[in-house]
């Protein structure tokens, strides 16, 4: 299952990769988030321990973690989490100028629960529906406020 969220950003590319590309620096403009910790940091990114907060629950999760300055792009894959239940799941972040002005910042989630019977619903409604999107789309509205209010 591919699911993306979007928002555009009036900010300089180059600036906007920079504070997003800097996982340990999120939470101090994103509340939701308690700590982002390298386990084992390499020049490209490295192993990455996350947590974020959605409605009271948290959720930790560790990701490989790869920064693509040439592409422009930020790629995560879970390799642990709860239950699993996020394990496998390949995260790409892709920042592209726009003609009319602004960069459209896209998180793309692509992933599938292999739990046996209730793995398909368990992944749509839960691990997507109530704590991805909802977790993507409060760091893409983080981002934004810092960029504009860093730029204004």
């Amino acid at each position: 299952m591919i699911k993306s969220n979007t928002i555009i950003i009036n900010a300089p590319l180059a600036d906007i990769f920079a504070v997003a590309s800097d996982l340990p620096r999120w939470p101090e403009y994103l509340a939701h988030y308690h700590y982002n910790k390298y386990l084992s940091p390499m020049p490209w990114g490295g192993v990455v321990k996350m947590s974020a907060v959605r409605s009271g629950i948290t959720t930790t999760w560790v990701s490989v973690y790869r920064i693509d300055a040439e592409n422009q792009q930020l790629h995560f894959e879970h390799i642990k989490s709860f239950m699993n239940a996020s394990r496998g799941m390949i995260v790409t972040w892709t920042f592209e100028e726009l003609p009319e002005g602004g960069v459209k910042v896209e998180i793309i989630h692509d992933h599938e629960l292999k739990w046996p019977l209730i793995g398909p619903l368990v992944n749509k409604w839960i691990v997507n529906g109530f704590f991805i999107h909802h977790i993507a789309s409060l760091t893409l509205a983080g981002l934004k406020r810092r960029m504009e209010n860093q730029s204004a």
